[in-house]
């Protein structure tokens, strides 16, 4: 029924009003002669239908017959809309093009994005995704990415992986290159593995040598391995090489501290004394009598300063003791006032923690109010960090007879020679 009604739209058809002595009549006859007629109505003894406009000359002959009278009320189609319109045709024209221009920009590839490479040129790698068919104006749907990350290794030893994500017309290609020796000076030293510095969650993995033991969303404990340097060989048996690479792990960071609602603070009344001291041959003499001491309630701020003399192997300094009285005033807090010092006192605590290199990825703040009106406070800081620490191969557990220190190309090499 709809496909009926679209293709009616497309040929144009006439609403028309029947009027006169036999209209019944006129309907009838059209329909024998093959006049298509729909959506036949009366209303008030004249009758409504639609009529296809390439039929309505050949209704003269029976409106006289029948001494009806058609009238067209209205034009309806596809075809009268652009007649309608004609005097607009540039408008026509602007529509039009959009829409191919909005088709071609969601089927056809606009851009493509390359990063992680530094030793292969990004015009390099363009010219090998052209052949692959991954260029400006390809169609998005017949980039495969398994075929195009097998193609693009097979074309460049320098590769060693090759992410291609396709999003709507742009395309995403991430390289991972193969392991320069020369950037990295310590990967022939002695053979090692990596293992977890500290506790997290793997996030991602960059591993240029050795044997990946974890993979991404693993939790791991400090001290567990990730990346192996006892590698399969392909002789049988196995070899040692230095496992290199980097791990980042979703790590955390926080201090916890219980904060009374009902505290004790200290107010000074402003009341100072300043008492002096000398400090001699590694002993301190006061140079004000006892009776002159201040009491408990007086907070003592010492400094110190002192000198070396010629010919004297010990300093000489003098001491000032600046002493200000308080008096401890009990205090009470509400549960936010508390929680708001716990924030303000444990955040730096936990900004010092993070270790150099980490990326804070989010902070919480939580609170937990204990019996004796005591409110638990928590700052937290999540991050993601490199947590791969070399540590050394333990050869006492290797079975020697299985360990070959050559690999492919070192023995290739040998029996080259030995030709």
């Amino acid at each position: 029924m709809l496909f009926i009604r679209i293709l009616n739209y497309l040929r144009g058809y006439l609403l028309l009003g029947i009027s006169g002595r036999f209209p019944e009549r006129f309907i009838n006859i059209c329909v024998r002669r093959g006049i298509r007629v729909w959506d036949v109505r009366s209303r008030g003894g004249v009758f409504r239908c639609k009529m296809a406009a390439a039929d309505f000359k050949n209704v003269r002959g029976i409106a006289r017959v029948t001494g009806a009278r058609p009238r067209i009320t209205e034009r309806r189609g596809l075809v009268f809309t652009l007649r309608r319109y004609r005097s607009r045709l540039p408008a026509l024209i602007g529509i039009i093009l959009f829409v191919i221009i909005i088709y071609i920009t969601t089927t056809r590839v606009m851009s493509v994005d390359i990063a992680g490479n530094s030793r292969v040129s990004e015009d390099e790698l363009r010219k090998l995704l052209s052949e692959c068919g991954v260029k400006v104006g390809a169609a998005a749907k017949d980039i495969e990415p398994d075929r195009v990350r097998n193609e693009m290794i097979l074309k460049n030893d320098a590769l060693a992986w090759v992410g291609v994500n396709v999003r709507g017309s742009r395309v995403f290609i991430e390289i991972v290159e193969r392991l320069d020796p020369e950037s990295v000076p310590h990967i022939t030293d002695e053979e090692c593995n990596l293992v977890a510095a500290k506790d997290g969650v793997i996030s991602r993995i960059e591993v240029r040598q050795g044997q990946t033991m974890v993979r991404r969303g693993d939790g791991v404990r400090a001290g567990d391995m990730l990346v192996s340097g006892v590698v399969d060989s392909v002789y049988g048996g196995f070899r040692l090489v230095h496992a290199f690479g980097e791990v980042y792990a979703e790590t955390e960071y926080s201090e916890t501290r219980e904060y009374p609602l009902v505290y004790t603070e200290r107010e000074y009344n402003g009341e100072e004394k300043n008492l002096y001291g000398l400090e001699l041959f590694g002993r301190e003499f006061n140079l004000y009598p006892k009776s002159a001491a201040p009491g408990a309630d007086f907070e003592e701020e010492r400094s110190e300063t002192s000198v070396t003399l010629p010919f004297v192997n010990s300093p000489i300094g003098g001491v000032l003791k600046k002493y200000r009285k308080f008096e401890e005033v009990e205090k009470r807090r509400t549960v936010r006032e508390a929680v708001d010092t716990g924030i303000a006192e444990l955040t730096p605590l936990v900004e010092r923690s993070v270790p150099e290199g980490a990326e804070i990825t989010n902070r919480t703040n939580e609170h937990n109010i204990l019996s004796g009106d005591r409110v638990e406070v928590t700052v937290t800081f999540k991050c993601l960090e490199n947590i791969a620490e070399e540590r050394e191969i333990d050869k006492s557990l290797i079975d020697k007879t299985e360990n070959l220190d050559y690999d492919i190309e070192s023995d290739n090499s040998k029996g080259d020679e030995s030709r």
